[in-house]
């Protein structure tokens, strides 16, 4: 067991892989990979090469501390919650990687669900969500002066064909006028 590999690089990589596989919704693999972004860049030499030794509260208490409460509290609690469940993900997965299921991903949950629990859990993801700088998965595409078009949710393992389609969209928005936004082909 002494090569298992529960580094911070090794939860990356797993939690890139884990959407691309299908072992994990591939919304949460993401989110999960966000949060882990955020507060994993902050890790000191031993925690980022064993992640077993790291306190994840302690973790946001000083990312805190040391951001001087620039990340709100709200996106904070979200990101501690996100990398915990990721964490445990990843070390269950090495375990034992043949019986891996992902804990809350796909699951039912364990008690019934408040309607009042349920809208402060989306109002909190929204507010991580539209956390300035917070979203990975939005790709800025500047057309011309004062004019940027916003791409998102694009799987991890887009191929050559989805990307044509999507192309294909886009073009269909092309007016064939003398303006600047004709096609430049």
């Amino acid at each position: 067991m002494a090569d298992l590999d529960y580094s911070k690089n090794g939860l990356m990589q797993f939690l890139k892989e884990a959407a691309v596989t299908g072992i994990m919704n591939p919304g949460v693999a993401r989110s999960r990979k966000t949060a882990a972004q955020k507060l994993l860049d902050h890790l000191n030499a031993e925690e980022r090469i064993n992640l077993r030794q790291l306190d994840v509260d302690e973790l946001c208490s000083r990312i805190h501390k040391m951001e001087d409460s620039s990340i709100r509290e709200e996106a904070m609690n979200l990101y501690n919650a996100r990398l915990k469940a990721a964490m445990d993900d990843y070390f269950n997965y090495l375990k034992n990687p043949e019986a891996f299921t992902s804990t809350g991903s796909n699951l039912a949950p364990a008690k019934p669900v408040q309607k009042r629990d349920l809208e402060e859990q989306k109002a909190l993801e929204s507010i991580a969500l539209h956390h300035a700088g917070t979203q990975d998965d939005i790709i800025p595409i500047p057309l011309r002066e004062g004019l940027i078009v916003y791409l998102q949710g694009l799987p991890l393992n887009l191929s050559a064909a989805e990307a044509d389609k999507i192309v294909n969209v886009v073009k269909a928005y092309v007016q064939q006028t003398d303006g600047g936004g004709a096609s430049h082909e």
